[in-house]
């Protein structure tokens, strides 16, 4: 089954991988937001798709062609055997389309109508194939149970038919109105999508050992996959049992315990690294650290080689826990790659997110 992915403009990368790893699909075509992919096992399919973060909706792909031969595919498709009860035709065009604009046409990164004058490929006129060859054809503008997705890209037309739309309420979840907020927290959004690109499936246990306020561990739990967190701090470790237990979430355990001391193997690892100065675990590590703290000439090179030395024992430790996949993010300043080579981990994904002007992200994929 051939089928085209809607992705929200933010982490379009992230979202393709996403995508892939949560769907097994190796094959697809990335272009701008639209992924277009062939889905060999659809088992599961449906359940899966409601895991997704960074998609906003899948169609499954009726048919492409030539712009010049849309009118022709339009008119000899056999809608009847899509069409249930009544439907809607929107077009919906990339970059450099404007030809092919419509007073109804949309941009799909802005989401915005734009203005234009109607043309052969009007939404009006290529709704009515549909109609004239459906039986008891009804149009219905809103929340029909047919929509027709018509995506205009350079000289081709792929059209789809809605299969699913995600409507999860992210924001709902932000840090911020968590019983146990913090500042540091990663959107929940970008939260889900990283546990998804961790591989993880039903009846395994994801590891978060800097579980802070919890971000991960709610996502993941409420898809239905257990949990376990460690925190050194005790105050954060009580704050995540109390996000947990705010959104519902059951089958996790939360530890105040130290990351440089897995004591159990897990499956799956989903992490954000403590970034330094204000860090409890960097306090631990290194019993001068309050000094330094004090000391604001501290070097940067001093800063960040105590900061990669704390990561490499805790990458080595990870490594004799982890049965199969992690996702880490990383500050970019330090260096990822070699830390993660000495501790023998293979990257199969890494994406760098900006943050502001003086830090960026480098979220890792490794096995």
């Amino acid at each position: 089954m051939k089928l085209i992915f809607l992705l929200s403009g933010d982490y379009i990368e992230i979202g393709r991988e996403e995508v892939s790893s949560l769907l097994n699909i190796k094959n697809f075509n990335l272009i701008e937001n639209i992924l277009i992919a062939d889905l060999k096992n659809e088992k599961s399919f449906l359940k899966n798709c409601k895991r997704l973060a960074l998609t906003k909706k899948i169609y499954r792909l009726l048919f492409k062609c030539k712009i010049d031969d849309l009118a022709d595919a339009m008119k000899n498709f056999g809608w009847d055997s899509v069409y249930q009860g009544d439907f809607c035709l929107r077009i919906n065009y990339m970059e450099n389309n404007k030809k092919t604009l419509t007073k109804n046409s949309i941009n799909v990164k802005s989401n915005k109508k734009i203005k234009a004058k109607k043309t052969a490929y009007s939404e009006k006129i290529l709704a009515g194939h549909v109609w004239r060859s459906v039986k008891n054809p009804k149009v219905a503008l809103k929340n029909p149970k047919t929509l027709i997705q018509l995506f205009i890209i350079k000289n081709k037309v792929y059209c789809g038919l809605l299969v699913y739309e995600n409507k999860e309420d992210f924001e709902a979840r932000k840090a911020h109105l968590r019983p146990f907020p913090h500042s540091s927290s990663l959107h929940p959004k970008l939260a889900r999508a990283l546990v998804n690109i961790s591989e993880i499936g039903e009846n395994k246990t994801l590891f978060d050992p800097f579980c802070g306020t919890g971000g991960f561990l709610i996502e993941s739990g409420l898809m239905g996959i257990k949990s376990v967190g460690y925190d050194i701090s005790k105050i954060m470790a009580n704050g995540c049992k109390k996000n947990l237990e705010y959104f519902k979430i059951k089958g996790h355990k939360v530890k105040a315990k130290n990351a440089l001391k897995i004591g159990d193997r897990f499956d799956y690892a989903v992490t954000d690294l403590p970034y330094g100065l204000n860090s409890n675990a960097m306090a631990m590590y290194e019993k001068n650290w309050k000094k330094h703290r004090i000391n604001r000439k501290i070097e940067t090179k001093d800063f960040i080689g105590s900061l990669e030395k704390f990561y490499l024992l805790f990458l080595g430790n990870l490594r004799k826990k982890l049965k199969k996949k992690a996702v880490i993010v990383f500050p970019s300043y330090v260096n990822y790659r070699l830390l993660l080579k000495k501790s023998k981990f293979m990257v199969e994904f890494e994406y760098e997110d900006y943050m502001h002007r003086s830090l960026k992200r480098k979220i890792v994929k490794v096995v």
